[in-house]
């Protein structure tokens, strides 16, 4: 007989799905009540006191209309995750491909979903903006990710893929911006992208419109002031070959002094993009798709972009980051330093 999945959140932790009840996304309460259960893992299904609306727990889950059983559902994500792509994981797991492709669907667009909930009101004083690329069909077909990152957490604010044009950054920091608590209080570190450089005033300062000269002609067109309290540097890496010849710190936007600032708070000596460029390797290593070198890219779009939102939801909520480790107040026998941990920002 097979071993069934019976652990199960409890039901103060699940709330109603119901967007006509007046208890809908409110978890901790009593008015759910199981009316039965169905199915090899044994799912319960709810019913909501205040509305009578019935419905499975698994509704609006990754996992909702699974047929295959939780545990291969939940080794299928981890396989993903973990760097292995679409066939490699459909026979390590003993599914079919189509099976894979499905839920790395599902479980992208999931956490895709999860990131703008949560990601709201996000209070950062610093910011490193960088670039991945990769492929999808053939090596002819440029795909590139780009994400916004907090280097003092880890955390990544944003994450957007397409061309690597103007476009793409647009929407990096735009997206970013509309996260942060306050977006003129940020010092952004970048490579050498003019994008940056053009984008940076319009989304991080304070527009204004110059008088008009004259009572003809159109009025001027709106103008940008980066304030004090915002700065933007590129640290741009001049090569020969695969060789690195010089690294130029351009202070673009705001003053120096707003950049100093932030290297004090970081703990860095110079300006660079450390952190966000050891997220890049990360990346490459939790998905299949972005791997170097190699023709395991993705065959469709919207596979890699699925790999890229599970593997970022997965980098941001699951993962523990050993560059996030902080004294004991105490010692602990001989530990001295605390297990690995997320730094969650303040939101």
């Amino acid at each position: 007989m097979k071993e069934r999945n019976t652990t199960r959140p409890p039901l103060e932790s699940l709330a109603c799905v119901n967007p006509d009840c007046d208890l809908y996304g409110q978890n901790g309460g009593t008015n759910l009540l199981i009316r039965k259960v169905y199915g090899r893992d044994q799912i319960r299904y709810l019913r909501c006191r205040c509305c009578q609306q019935e419905f499975s727990e698994r509704k609006n889950t990754a996992l909702w209309n699974s047929k295959i059983p939780e545990a291969k559902a939940v080794s299928v994500a981890e396989h993903l995750a973990d760097g292995c792509g679409i066939k490699s994981t459909a026979r390590l797991v003993k599914v079919d491909p189509s099976t894979v492709r499905r839920l790395n669907g599902k479980v992208g667009k999931h956490g895709q979903q999860y990131h703008e909930q949560e990601v709201q009101d996000v209070v950062v004083s610093e910011l490193q903006a960088d670039e991945r690329y990769g492929f999808v069909g053939n090596k002819q077909q440029p795909a590139w990710e780009a994400e916004l990152m907090d280097p003092a957490s880890k955390f990544i604010l944003a994450h957007v893929q397409g061309a690597r044009d103007e476009s793409l950054i647009r929407r990096l920091l735009a997206d970013g911006a509309a996260r942060l608590h306050h977006r003129h209080e940020v010092a952004l570190f970048t490579d050498g992208l003019p994008a940056y450089r053009t984008l940076f005033p319009q989304i991080f300062g304070y527009a204004y419109y110059p008088p008009r000269q004259g009572a003809r002609g159109p009025y001027p067109k709106a103008r940008f002031r980066v304030p004090r309290t915002a700065a933007h540097v590129q640290i741009i890496k001049h090569q020969s070959g695969y060789r690195l010849q010089e690294v130029e710190i351009r202070y673009v936007h705001g003053s120096k002094k707003r950049i100093e600032k932030a290297l004090d708070r970081l703990g860095y000596n110079v300006p660079n993009t450390s952190a966000i460029e050891r997220r890049n390797g990360t990346a490459r290593l939790m998905s299949a798709a972005q791997v170097r070198k190699t023709l395991a890219f993705a065959g469709k779009g919207e596979t890699k972009a699925a790999m890229g939102w599970w593997g970022m939801t997965v980098y941001n909520w699951c993962r523990e980051h050993r560059s996030l480790k902080r004294l004991l107040t105490a010692p602990v026998g001989k530990k001295s330093i605390n297990s690995d941990h997320r730094l969650w920002l303040s939101v």
